[in-house]
């Protein structure tokens, strides 16, 4: 067995013992060849981290008024923070809006609290994102899927005024980046540009004009049950059929969404 691949062994076999709530609490330590166990005999080396809190489950939100389940879950982010800042007092952690109360924290810890601190009931996750004196390893450039918005204008031989129409044309590519993505898809614009008789004699070509978006793909298989190719997010005039209707929602723990306030999703 190479030393890489005994390396990778015991980095698994050490990930198979630790308990499944810490490996799934603490985030980001695979960049460094870490298990929850491992990081915790660093010692005294200071780790720089992220939390997120769990916030409020929904079902007790329910029969609140939309202000009322605000106000119930910003508090409950206060008290949260509160008791791990009283628990952890040199984690020095930081709410991202100490005002109103946010989910997510920042902080510094001795490398062998760690773990501790992410065991605690208001912990749902902690990313690592900094090891005193340790780098992240380097990732190689992998390709991922992209879905590539291209407008093609179909012209037509001495058309000048009137009427024509256009192509909002998605094609998927693998690339490395978006504008990897657009360089290779080159070619294959070139390519549907060639030009052709219509049945009047007339010549007609499909020609690209401007790349009107790129967006990674959160999946890397394309599966048959379904996989989201692209996605766009715009602002419209309520109708009554964009309405929600229904009192019912389903019995998770309220979370932030990672779309609020954004108006176009990307990965």
């Amino acid at each position: 067995m190479t030393k890489g691949r005994r390396g990778l062994k015991l980095h698994l076999d050490a990930l198979e013992r630790e308990p499944a709530d810490t490996r799934m609490k603490i985030r980001g330590l695979h960049d460094y060849r870490l298990t929850a166990a491992g990081l915790e005999g660093l010692g005294a080396r200071t780790v720089t981290f992220s939390i997120q809190l769990k916030g409020v489950p929904l079902s007790a939100l329910m029969s609140l008024s939309p202000g009322e389940r605000d106000a119930r879950l910003r508090a409950t982010l206060k008290r949260q923070l509160a008791r791990l800042t009283r628990d952890f007092p040199e984690a020095n952690l930081n709410s991202r809006n100490p005002k109103r109360g946010s989910w997510t924290l920042d902080g510094v810890l001795p490398a062998r609290k760690i773990r501790e601190l992410a065991r605690q009931p208001e912990v749902a996750e902690l990313w690592v994102s900094a090891i005193n004196g340790r780098s992240k390893r380097a990732h190689p450039a992998k390709k991922r899927w992209f879905c590539v918005w291209g407008l093609v204008a179909i012209q037509v031989e001495r058309q000048r005024s009137g009427m024509m129409q256009v192509e909002d044309r998605l094609v998927i590519v693998r690339a490395l980046s978006p504008d990897d993505a657009v360089e290779r898809l080159g070619p294959t614009w070139n390519k549907y540009a060639e030009p052709y008789l219509n049945p009047a004699g007339y010549l007609v070509r499909w020609q690209f004009v401007e790349i009107k978006d790129v967006f990674g793909l959160f999946d890397d298989q394309l599966s048959p049950k379904g996989t989201e190719v692209y996605s766009r997010l715009r602002t419209v005039r309520v109708k009554p059929e964009y309405e929600w209707r229904s009192s019912l929602a389903p019995n998770k723990r309220l979370q932030r969404t990672p779309l609020a306030g954004v108006t176009k999703r990307r990965r």
